[in-house]
């Protein structure tokens, strides 16, 4: 008796179309694309919102082609009503951005559409943040964060 194993003997086709994923973003240049997308997301949140006084409370980190953003009370501390009043004014501008991830399917027009509707948010937040109270703005209760103790 002989037994012979392969990991991913039976996943040939996966493994090719893998191998086809990869070529293409060599030969398209696609990762270089995804940063220089992510760069210009980038600059244009943080200008957007240095533009409305907010720059030092809606902060943007991480690698360019997968950014996250931090949004921060009017005492500079972590807040989930200030980030639930900036998702609920990007929603409003049409752009759903838990974070921002940028694709390859993205052009120009759409990286400065979605400065434009952050810049929107930016203007409310700084509303927000002179008030000392994002509630007005919230429209319910502040999102809870993905990773807690206690449901």
């Amino acid at each position: 008796m002989f037994l012979l194993s392969t990991t991913h003997g039976a996943e040939t086709h996966s493994l090719a179309a893998a191998m086809a994923v990869q070529a293409t973003y060599v030969e398209e240049g696609v990762t270089a694309r995804l940063h220089a997308l992510g760069e210009r997301l980038a600059a244009g949140v943080r200008e957007a919102a240095a533009g409305m006084g907010v720059g030092d409370h809606v902060v943007v980190h991480g690698r360019a082609s997968n950014l996250v953003f931090a949004t921060f009370d009017e005492n500079g501390q972590p807040s989930q009503s200030y980030r639930t009043l900036f998702l609920r004014r990007l929603l409003a501008g049409g752009v759903l951005a838990p974070s921002f991830v940028v694709s390859s399917a993205l052009s120009d027009t759409d990286i400065d559409r979605t400065v434009d509707v952050v810049a929107e948010a930016c203007a409310v937040y700084r509303k927000a943040l002179d008030a000392a109270d994002p509630t007005p703005w919230l429209g319910g209760r502040p999102v809870k964060p993905v990773f807690r103790r206690t449901a």
